[in-house]
């Protein structure tokens, strides 16, 4: 009976410990944690050119509680716009003609994190505010790990 009980209190604390272990990582990936499957992270990276700001300053206003309820991250929020809280943030060209108006990373912790955000009638709502404010164009990426 003893060794029973002994053994038992060995694997609580042994699993305790795991956790308490996993729980202090800020880098931990807790869906591979918790199903044994890795997720892998996603960022959707956005290059806008803003034709109306007002209208735009709108939807973002209302996009970013939405974005955040879902799940997602801001990485990057470049451009300088005049509504920007720091209007230094604005993008530097390097090489090549590239040279967004406003440009975004957003982080994800899966697809379907940003399937379900994309998807949501309350986005679809606030989105309608960016498509006629603004041009556009956005890839979906897996963050290097």
């Amino acid at each position: 009976m003893d060794t029973k009980l002994i053994t038992l209190l060995i694997i609580l604390f042994t699993g305790v410990f795991c956790a308490q272990a996993q729980s202090n990582d800020p880098h931990a990936n807790h869906d591979s944690a918790i199903t044994g499957i890795p997720s892998e992270k996603i960022l959707m990276v956005l290059d806008i050119t803003v034709k109306d700001s007002l209208q735009y300053q709108q939807y973002r206003l209302k996009a970013e509680p939405l974005i955040e309820q879902f799940g997602g991250i801001y990485l990057v929020r470049s451009g300088g716009m005049e509504f920007d809280s720091d209007p230094a943030r604005k993008v530097t060209p390097v090489e090549g003609n590239w040279n967004p108006n406003r440009f975004i990373i957003l982080q994800w912790e899966s697809m379907e994190q940003l399937q379900n955000f994309a998807s949501s009638e309350e986005y679809k709502a606030v989105a309608k505010l960016r498509e006629n404010s603004a041009s556009t164009k956005s890839i979906i990426v897996k963050k290097y790990q």
